[in-house]
């Protein structure tokens, strides 16, 4: 009797092993997919710091400023964005579905506030289209800067963080996916009037609410690109943050979309690491994916790790020794190029994943036995499923295993020797290339 009780013990123990050796990542998730490869390597250093004196030249970019004269104000600047997006454009035509360009406009000053008038502010918006256009990835950066005193619309403002790191980000995306057709659409938003109370997230925020956008995911990029604390001196620049609420507990949607986000890094861009933080933003401050997430979109921020206070909000002057300003001088460009690299890799790898799985749930949740059997819908496209777990105390999911995809089975299920009491699980589709779709947690 003894003899048979440790055989069941030890044929336990190696199921619980295997379980867990297959944690690690899975086959199908891990190929690298050869055109995400390529185009995250061609995010050229050299092209974003032309990006950013060229933004940096226009002296102020604040969304008072002129809107006539023709090298200076956030009119200028705006024209500078549709003329390289025109430029990419044109260049993809019968290479993809014709990429579009528009400046778009939004009221400010109607209810008082940080503006001194009522005007038509200009913003600018880039569609990439999908081959299918099922879905929409959106991805934002703020033209407009500031000095110290919001309301000085004239003082030379050169936003070279704040956020040209930003629109040097939607540039290169701009540039490189003009020319590589992808399966889902993605959506520029270049948007104006963040100083003033994020005046232009809130509007493309509630036009695609009322025209029902059907946005997956929607990024902000805003600061990434400074990599020096101001005060402590510390210096992250192979670390960058990504901001995700919790709208319905641990596991909302802007949280998978994080740790999306980081494993992407974890694939695609060796040497930078991903810090998940579990808030909307940073104290007293907001960004432009705060807008989405309030019309029930899935939304978060990336921004720089280290802040430089002397740098943000700053009138450009020197004392002492201490530069203040958002000067080019500022901006880490390697540093910068690897945050870049990550929005891609994040935007190709959804644009190219199947829908994610519905109905993912715990199919013997009322069963008192120490397997779990997790099961969900079949997903249209998908060519393989994986099976992810963590612990209740631990951010990031591990993949538990995969199935491949039947057409012919109508809820596909995956039984493993883990207790529901001890793990959370989730299902995500896999495409034939290797690209995941964001996780539905098994309810």
């Amino acid at each position: 009797m003894r003899f048979r009780v440790v055989s069941f013990f030890l044929s336990a123990l190696a199921l619980l092993a295997a379980c867990r050796e297959s944690a690690g990542p899975s086959a199908a998730s891990q190929e690298l997919d050869p055109v995400v490869v390529k185009a995250v390597a061609s995010v050229s250093p050299d092209s974003v710091r032309t990006w950013i004196e060229e933004l940096v030249g226009f002296h102020t970019r604040h969304t008072l400023s002129t809107q006539t004269e023709p090298e200076r104000g956030i009119g200028a600047a705006v024209r500078y964005l549709v003329t390289r997006c025109e430029t990419w454009a044109k260049r993809a035509e019968g290479v993809r579905p014709a990429p579009s360009v528009e400046v778009v406009y939004c009221t400010g000053g109607e209810k008082g506030g940080r503006y001194d008038r009522v005007l038509q502010v200009p913003m600018v918006e880039v569609i990439l289209p999908g081959t299918k256009g099922e879905r929409e990835i959106l991805i934002s950066a703020h033209i407009d800067t500031r000095v110290a005193d919001v309301m000085d619309s004239t003082a030379f403002a050169p936003g070279a963080n704040d956020d040209g790191s930003g629109l040097a980000c939607l540039l290169e995306v701009v540039r490189i996916l003009s020319g590589i057709p992808l399966e889902q659409t993605v959506k520029c938003l270049f948007v104006s009037g963040e100083e003033q109370g994020l005046d232009g997230s809130r509007f493309f925020a509630a036009r695609a609410k009322a025209e029902g956008w059907p946005v997956l995911a929607m990024i902000n990029n805003d600061m990434i690109g400074n990599a020096v604390a101001s005060g402590t001196g510390l210096k992250e620049d192979r670390v960058v943050r990504v901001f995700s609420e919790s709208l319905n507990g641990e596991d909302s949607d802007p949280r998978q979309l994080a740790r999306y986000i980081k494993e992407m890094a974890e694939r695609y861009v060796s040497g930078q690491d991903v810090k998940l933080i579990y808030r909307n933003d940073r104290y007293r401050r907001s960004g432009d994916h705060t807008p989405f997430l309030r019309e029930g979109f899935t939304a978060v921020r990336m921004s720089e790790y280290c802040e430089n206070y002397d740098r943000t909000h700053q009138d450009v002057r020197t004392e002492g020794d201490i530069q203040y300003g958002d000067l080019l001088s500022g901006v880490d460009i390697p540093y910068l190029t690897r945050n870049i690299r990550i929005n891609l890799a994040t935007l190709m790898n959804l644009a190219q994943a199947p829908a994610r799985p519905e109905n993912a749930r715990i199919s013997n949740a009322g069963e008192l036995e120490n397997h779990t059997v997790v099961a969900w819908d079949p997903v249209i496209g998908s060519a393989s499923y994986e099976i992810l777990y963590r612990e209740t105390d631990q951010p990031e999911w591990r993949v538990l295993g995969s199935v491949a995809a039947d057409p012919g089975q109508p809820s596909p299920s995956y039984r493993c020797p883990l207790s529901k009491d001890n793990y959370f699980f989730a299902v995500r589709s896999v495409s034939a290339s290797g690209h995941p779709s964001l996780p539905a947690v098994a309810r």
